[in-house]
């Protein structure tokens, strides 16, 4: 356990490092590009619109009101959706560096986190806009500074915990990206949950659904339900847990899995 906290120490003091590489990697594909990054957002506006005109239409709602609900699910979701996507990925995407650096362990988790969260900030500058754009702009709620954190956390430690076991047993490597999208539509994203016929598991135990909104209603300007901050810190304690566990047991077999 002592070694996997020194792993720790070690990755948080190389901040500048994987800093400036999640930047760079970032921005280098889209250098020379009149819009650059910008261009990530594109699909999350497409899909948003599409989803919204779709569902407005079909549930009587103003573009003004699904269109925010709907862009702010994906917007969100896609922050989520690191603990099986690209989380996934953080030793195997690696390998190489992994096999000849001496880096902390730790070091490719955070740069992993640090790219998406990039991502995630480009996009919610996008997200404004559009929201100025349709009149639908509304000053976020205090608690987001709450909810980002814990849905970094809860990405880092069920990401990184993923990450290991799709080393060592590679379908799951194209398996997890499959359960995720299945999420996605489970998940209260471009649906409400009160178009449901009473309490349903897939509002009340879903995990993604607590660490969705805790991000999504704030940024509409909102405040999360107690349940839904249960659900979200549940997740977040036990992958810390978990991590710990799996982190300290295998953190050596990782060179020679990936």
């Amino acid at each position: 356990m002592n070694k996997t906290f020194t792993d720790l120490r070690k990755g948080l003091g190389l901040y500048r490092v994987w800093f400036y590489q999640a930047y760079h990697e970032l921005t280098a594909r889209y250098r020379r590009t009149f819009m650059g990054p910008f261009w990530i957002s594109g699909g999350m506006v497409v899909t948003s619109i599409c989803l919204a005109l779709v569902f407005g239409e079909m549930m009587g709602q103003d573009l003004k009101e699904v269109l925010p609900y709907i862009m702010g699910g994906i917007l969100c979701f896609g922050l989520v959706s690191f603990i099986l996507i690209d989380g996934t990925e953080i030793f195997l995407r690696h390998g190489g560096d992994i096999k000849n650096h001496a880096y902390p362990f730790t070091y490719y988790m955070l740069e992993t986190m640090a790219k998406e969260v990039f991502l995630f900030l480009n996009n919610v500058v996008v997200f404004y806009v559009v929201m100025v754009m349709i009149g639908a702009a509304v000053v976020p709620h205090w608690s987001v500074i709450l909810g980002f954190p814990v849905v970094i956390m809860t990405g880092l430690t069920w990401g990184s915990v993923f990450g290991i076991v799709a080393s060592r047993f590679r379908d799951l490597r194209f398996m997890l990206p499959y359960v995720n999208q299945l999420l996605f539509f489970l998940t209260p994203i471009f649906w409400r949950p009160d178009s449901l016929r009473g309490s349903s598991i897939l509002t009340q135990v879903n995990p993604y659904y607590g660490l969705l909104e805790i991000m999504r209603a704030p940024l509409l300007g909102e405040t999360a339900s107690p349940h839904m901050w249960y659900l979200a810190l549940g997740s977040m304690v036990s992958g810390i847990i978990v991590w710990l566990i799996v982190f300290s047991l295998f953190r050596r077999r990782i060179p020679f899995w990936v």
